[in-house]
């Protein structure tokens, strides 16, 4: 992800982001978001959801440990929370394998066939 993209969502979540300057023997959070920019508006959204909801219930604060792209998907590993943070991290993994990590387009994932 770009490095301004970057910055702006550690800005917006530094509660969530916390671990985001954290040396790497302590976290994966400080190699930055391993994805695509065109998951930034699915980042945002769900770090603005979990936010909110932490804001106004009594779970425990969300934490990023990891954002990357695994088997095509996000994946958003991270500390506190509850069903509801499962339930909307679980929400933006599944939206991500309909979205374009480049471009942010919706679409579907691309099958190889065997050749």
């Amino acid at each position: 992800m770009k490095r301004e993209l970057d910055l702006s969502l550690c800005a917006r979540f530094p509660k969530i982001f916390a671990q985001r300057q954290m040396p790497m023997i302590r976290t994966a959070m400080s190699w930055g978001f391993e994805c695509g920019d065109g998951w930034f508006n699915l980042i945002d959204s769900l770090c603005e959801s979990i936010q909110a909801h932490v804001d106004h219930s009594k779970c425990w604060q969300v934490k990023a440990i990891q954002v990357d792209e695994k088997y095509g998907g996000l994946r958003f590993y991270y500390s506190g929370g509850d069903d509801t943070v499962f339930a909307l991290v679980s929400l933006a993994e599944n939206l991500s394998e309909r979205t374009c990590e480049v471009c942010g387009a919706p679409g579907a994932p691309t099958r190889l066939s065997s050749l």
